[in-house]
């Protein structure tokens, strides 16, 4: 019942979460003036020509030491909550308690991948037309973080092959709705600042309780789409560290760059 309730709902005829909508893009876009100049993309070639050049050579940033703790914190979760959790599977009936299904329905609709798809090909087009490098850099890098995740979760789901809560199909593990939400939310930080990251973040984390309570996915489904996606989103904006040694009494400097 609460499975088929969900999904007769439909998000643009609910006043209450286009009032969520609407809240979200006015506080990104009063912080982003704010923090416009914090971080610039060291590969400022936006041309679409350069796109794939870009996607190939920040793969093996997925292996950077800023994803170890996400990565272990996540995959241990993901396997308690598989053990032990999944099978009760009694947040999702604690969540329908709670009676937030307008904001469900909000995370629901966040997380369809093609809302923030449009944010990013949005800002990428808006910042070519008004000569904005740091717009396109973002729109950019922003679109390769939901083309790596949408190919990885497409992979993991068909590969697992794990029954959905609700018996619909066999595409559970992953979440793809909150690996689309959190792979997002690096790339908002790190352009925006943590005002408008805290915002993406915890947007990502309504779409995870919504995909559990909507009984379309495990809590271990949704744990290990948003581990995925901050994994995914880090490695995108990642920066190669720049060390320099001295060499001598102030006459030779080494830098030396590590990815």
């Amino acid at each position: 019942m609460a499975a088929q309730r969900y999904q007769q709902q439909h998000l643009l005829k609910n006043p209450v979460s286009l009032f969520f909508l609407f809240v979200l893009f006015s506080f990104i876009g009063s912080v982003v003036p704010v923090y416009a100049q914090e971080w610039q993309s060291p590969d400022s070639d936006t041309s679409l020509a350069h796109f794939p050049v870009k996607f190939v050579d920040d793969l093996p940033h997925l292996f950077i030491t800023e994803n170890i703790a996400p990565f272990a914190v996540g995959t241990a979760a993901t396997a308690f909550d598989w053990a032990v959790l999944d099978q009760q599977n009694s947040l999702a009936a604690s969540l329908n308690n709670w009676n937030y299904h307008s904001l469900y329905d909000f995370g629901n609709f966040y997380g369809e991948g093609w809302v923030e798809g449009l944010g990013a090909v949005g800002s990428w087009s808006i910042g070519a037309f008004t000569d904005n490098l740091r717009l396109q850099e973002f729109g950019r890098d922003a679109s390769e973080a939901l083309i790596e995740s949408t190919i990885l979760v497409t992979g993991l789901k068909y590969t697992v092959g794990r029954e959905r809560p609700d018996g619909s199909n066999n595409q559970s593990f992953p979440s793809g709705h909150t690996i689309a939400a959190f792979c997002f939310a690096p790339v908002v930080q790190k352009y925006w600042g943590w005002g408008a990251g805290t915002a993406a973040y915890a947007l990502g984390t309504v779409t995870m309780l919504a995909r559990v309570a909507g009984y379309h996915h495990y809590l271990s489904d949704t744990i290990a789409g948003a581990t995925l996606g901050i994994i995914i989103g880090n490695s995108v904006v990642y920066t190669p560290k720049d060390v320099t040694v001295g060499v001598g009494p102030g006459q030779m400097e080494l830098k030396l760059a590590f990815n």
